[in-house]
This record gives C-alpha cells, sequence and structure tokens, in this order.
C-alpha cells in the first residue's frame, strides 16, 4: 500500500491532475524519493522510468500533441526493446506527455515514419494511459496495448483528412475489436469517438477523470504484477495468436 500512497502523492504533488505535468513531475520521478537515478533512461523523444516491477513509458513531444517523427518511432522501438529485455520487470505503461496520448504521424515526416513497427505484439503485458488526442497511428498505438485506460475528455480517430491509408494490422485490430459495422463507420467518416463511446464498443477497458489515467494505469500493472506471470503471459501469447489468425 505504500506504493500506491507513492503514486497518489507522486500524480497531486506534480498537478498532473491539472495538466501540467512537466518540471515537477521529471524532478520527481528522477529523485531519490520515487526513482533510482539509473531507471530513468531519457531517449530524445521518449523518456522511461521504472519502479519495482512496472516500467513507465512516456512519448515527450507534449508541443506537438506527441506526434511520431522517425527519431520519436526510433526512441520508441529502444524504449520498448529494453523494457522488453528487463528481466525484472514485468508490465509496462505507455502515455504521453502534456496531455495528449499521440496525435498521429508528424505530418512533415510523414512519409518517411515506418508503418511496420507494431505489428509484433510487446512481448510482455502494457497498458495505454490515454488522454487528449488518439488519432491514426497513435490510435493504433492504443490497440497495440493491451488494455487502455482512457480519460473522460480523451478522442479516438481516424483522420480521413490526411490522404494516407492505414496498415493492415491496425485495420484488422479495429476490426476484431469493435466489428464490421463500427469499423466502416470509423474508416468512412473519420469521426471522433469519445471515451464513453470507445468504453461501450471495447476500445477503452476504463473511462477516468481528466489527468488519473497514468496513476490508475499504474495502479492496475501494480496489481496485475503480483499474479504468477508465467501461466498469465503463457495465456496472453494463446489470445494473441488467436487474434492474429
Amino acid at each position: 500500500m505504500a506504493f500506491l500512497k507513492q503514486i497518489k502523492l507522486f500524480l497531486y504533488s506534480t498537478n498532473y491532475l491539472r495538466f501540467k505535468p512537466t518540471i515537477k513531475y521529471n524532478k520527481l520521478f528522477s529523485s531519490g524519493a520515487f526513482l533510482s537515478s539509473n531507471e530513468n533512461i531519457t531517449y530524445s523523444n521518449v523518456k522511461t522510468f521504472k519502479h519495482q516491477h512496472i516500467t513507465l513509458i512516456s512519448l515527450n513531444r507534449p508541443d506537438d500533441k506527441n506526434t511520431l517523427n522517425v527519431a520519436t518511432v526510433d526512441d520508441l522501438r529502444k524504449a520498448i526493446s529494453n523494457f522488453e529485455d528487463d528481466p525484472s520487470s514485468t508490465i509496462g505503461v505507455l502515455y504521453g506527455e502534456g496531455g495528449s496520448f499521440c496525435a498521429g504521424y508528424d505530418p512533415g515526416e510523414l512519409s518517411e515514419a515506418p508503418q511496420d513497427f507494431l505489428k509484433s505484439h510487446c512481448q510482455k503485458p502494457i497498458i495505454a494511459a490515454v488522454s487528449g488526442f488518439a488519432y491514426n497511428v497513435g490510435f493504433d498505438l492504443c490497440l497495440w496495448c493491451d488494455l487502455r485506460i482512457v480519460e473522460e475528455n480523451a478522442v479516438m480517430a481516424i483522420d480521413r483528412k490526411l490522404n494516407t491509408s492505414n496498415s493492415k494490422i491496425f485495420l484488422k485490430r479495429l476490426l476484431k475489436t469493435v466489428g464490421y459495422s463500427r469499423t466502416m463507420d470509423l474508416l468512412l467518416t473519420g469521426r471522433d469517438i469519445k471515451s464513453k463511446e470507445a468504453f461501450e464498443c471495447g476500445l477503452a477497458n476504463r473511462v477516468v477523470a481528466c489527468g488519473s489515467s497514468v496513476g490508475q494505469a499504474v495502479n492496475m500493472a501494480f496489481n496485475v504484477g503480483k499474479f504468477p506471470q508465467e501461466s498469465m503471459n503463457y495465456d496472453r501469447s494463446v489470445i494473441h495468436e488467436l487474434t492474429s489468425e
């Protein structure tokens, strides 16, 4: 329970609940009070933090709503690979800094960004803490995660104003999650899907108050990590195999 108290203290002391996540937030994560310095890794556009068995991975381009450019995709690959290779970390939490999850690819680098980096499932359970915008590849990134903790004001969408096709694996994930009719609706209209509808159709596992998704995801990760991991990961791999057919 001391761990949960630390999480609550972290959320309130950093003003994360009021969408002001940067200065105090970084100090607390890098301080010995929460994480030791050797468990804090910062890439150019991605940050990782670790506590006990949980690895937190954050997209760190808040001024651009965490859109993915080539450098960010490379950083994210490294962060995920390090998480997968760390035997002491059993579950991850993925989120975006600054109140937005990921608003898609960076338009300036859209044609250059690799389209296939989400084809393989993560080797360990990972939870998306979704706030603000989750558009296009950000939407795909949500579905790539095992579970989604979605804030009340979050929106997911396929932006049809961009003249780009979506990856086959993303469309397959979306189809298996929400069914044919709703998939075609989202594809053809490009409309926003808000948290209430996301929960009703299976895109969101939990809907939480604005600013609380990271804390709620860490809370869930802490509880999931208490279970025997070998049997749980076997069952998870079977599910992924069945849904990939």
